[in-house]
């Protein structure tokens, strides 16, 4: 079941409010501060958790079936314990894939145990073996403890005992009962193997923790570059919004009363005084939801009051109905340009000529199935745009930049003596595809 946005009622005057961008962009990047800065590294410790269980279950279920077929090795009930605390401590090292942080004490026990067990093999099993054409039973660990190793201890430390545990293994697997080393060539072969299976293991653990730990700096980095950006730009909309603000209300108020000669112009100065007022008194209210809604005909009826207001006659015209429904902030930003191009022709379109009689007129179209073009024209004395100093706020910020902010576009026809004519246009396209493009 879905629902409707919410529309806005009422007339379209009041403005952004100043400190809603950056109180809203507070809220919407409230998730960043909690994000957890070890976000990969932490995905590739329970993949290596993860590994080791599978791993040792693997070789564990091996190791136990060759100990049990080979007679244990370790007579009586010492070769019984001697299994079940290696075994054991394992299968706790099995059930903990789930929690890299627990996994991690029981592979420093489990490497430890298996270390401790290899160096007194020759006791446990009396040397029984060392002629053996078989390796003894606890070879099959030897992996498992040094990728146990790889994971528990500092890399350096790990790296000794990935070294010293193989050759523990290669000389106490062929000492005889008598203490005497007979296969050599055997302990060299499995010490180096042993090893080299054991910092192969190792490296790759470093690589992915490596590559996890850069992913982990750029990703970070990243957000603190987007959150910079969003916030500069947050800053940039609310600048616009503040200088288009007192432009259109403390500025044009003065500078209407101070051009007033005649009633018809002190009386233009006053309502505009009048709405500066009310626009001055609202900036607190609370920021626009972007969920919100207006529909085209209520940006008509502002304007129309708006217009009605200026006490200077203009033809606002609807140029087909329409039930179109914009986003709130976007139709205030079109509303509050179009106000300002009104206002614009109305102090300017008559020039110095009191007589002058002006034609002004505002005609809203609809552009596709989810846009509008709103032109207002006058047949005045119009200017050249080329003479329009860039520090002027009334069309660079009042008009331009604020359709601009809601990825709309602003077209500009002037000429003297020929009028004026502005045009500005939004669809939803459009702005997609410049918000596309920005991000």
């Amino acid at each position: 079941m879905t629902t409707d946005p919410p529309v806005r009622p009422g007339p379209l005057f009041s403005p952004v409010p100043r400190g809603a961008v950056l109180d809203g962009l507070d809220r919407s990047t409230l998730s960043r501060t909690t994000t957890d800065a070890r976000f990969s590294l932490a995905r590739i410790e329970r993949l290596i958790a993860t590994s080791i269980s599978i791993i040792g279950l693997v070789f564990g279920a091996q190791t136990l079936s060759i100990a049990l077929g080979a007679g244990v090795g370790v007579p009586g009930v010492l070769g019984t314990v001697y299994m079940v605390v290696l075994l054991g401590v394992l299968a706790v090292v099995i059930l903990l894939w789930f929690n890299p942080r627990w996994q991690k004490i029981a592979n420093t026990v489990f490497a430890i145990v298996y270390l401790v067990g290899i160096a007194f093999w020759p006791i446990a099993s009396g040397g029984t073996e060392a002629a053996a054409p078989d390796e003894p039973w606890t070879w099959y660990l030897c992996a498992i403890a040094c990728a146990s190793a790889s994971q528990a201890f500092k890399p350096v430390i790990a790296v000794i005992y990935i070294v010293i545990t193989p050759a523990v293994y290669g000389v106490t697997g062929v000492i005889d009962s008598s203490g005497h080393l007979i296969r050599g060539d055997i302990a060299l072969q499995n010490a180096l193997y042993g090893s080299m299976i054991g910092l192969v293991i190792f490296a790759l653990l470093m690589t992915f923790r490596f590559a996890a730990r850069q992913v982990d700096t750029a990703r970070t980095a990243a957000f603190a570059r987007y959150d910079d950006a969003i916030r500069q730009h947050a800053r940039e909309v609310e600048r616009i919004e503040v200088d288009a603000l007192v432009h259109d209300t403390v500025l044009a108020s003065l500078q209407a009363a101070d051009r007033a000669r005649r009633p018809e112009e002190a009386a233009l100065a006053v309502s505009m005084a009048s709405d500066a007022i009310k626009r001055l008194a609202t900036m607190d209210d609370p920021m626009t939801d972007a969920a919100e809604t207006a529909s085209l005909e209520s940006l008509v009826s502002g304007l129309e009051r708006y217009g009605a207001a200026l006490d200077v006659p203009f033809n606002i015209t609807l140029d087909a109905a329409s039930d179109l429904e914009i986003s709130y902030p976007v139709a205030q930003n079109l509303y509050l340009a179009a106000t300002q191009a009104m206002a614009n022709s109305a102090q300017h379109a008559g020039g110095a000529d009191a007589a002058r009689q002006v034609n002004r007129s505002v005609t809203v179209t609809i552009q596709g199935d989810e846009g509008v073009d709103i032109e207002i024209s006058d047949d005045g004395v119009g200017f050249d745009r080329l003479s329009i100093e860039p520090n002027r706020l009334g069309l660079r910020v009042s008009i331009i930049e604020r359709v601009v902010a809601v990825g709309g576009t602003v077209e500009l026809d002037s000429a003297p003596g020929q009028g004026t004519r502005i045009s500005i246009r939004w669809t939803a396209a459009d702005a997609r595809a410049k918000e596309g493009a920005r991000s």
